[in-house]
């Protein structure tokens, strides 16, 4: 499932800058006549990955949820405590 999503977003990226590159080629050549356009589409683009970062983001979570996976946090709060237990014990 990660893979899929992986490729997904990659791929969206990848679209994404091929389209700003060919875009700005045109604006440096002198051929966009909506130079307001292009910085609308740009801004909206920005805003899509930025939504986009999050879903998957949320999917990651939500899969590594299911997963019953410990978390950076939960390995800290063990690792305090066995610490904890092991000064109690003297070692």
């Amino acid at each position: 499932m990660l893979g899929v999503v992986r490729r997904a977003v990659l791929a969206w990226i990848g679209a994404g800058t091929l389209i700003r590159e060919k875009v700005e080629e045109l604006v440096r050549r002198g051929e966009s006549e909506q130079p307001k356009f292009m910085r609308d589409l740009f801004a909206r683009a920005e805003e899509e990955k930025k939504r986009m970062e999050a879903k998957v983001e949320g999917s990651v979570r939500r899969a590594l949820e299911r997963l019953q996976l410990a978390s950076k946090a939960d390995i800290e709060a063990l690792s305090k405590k066995i610490d904890s237990l092991g000064r109690r014990r003297g070692e």
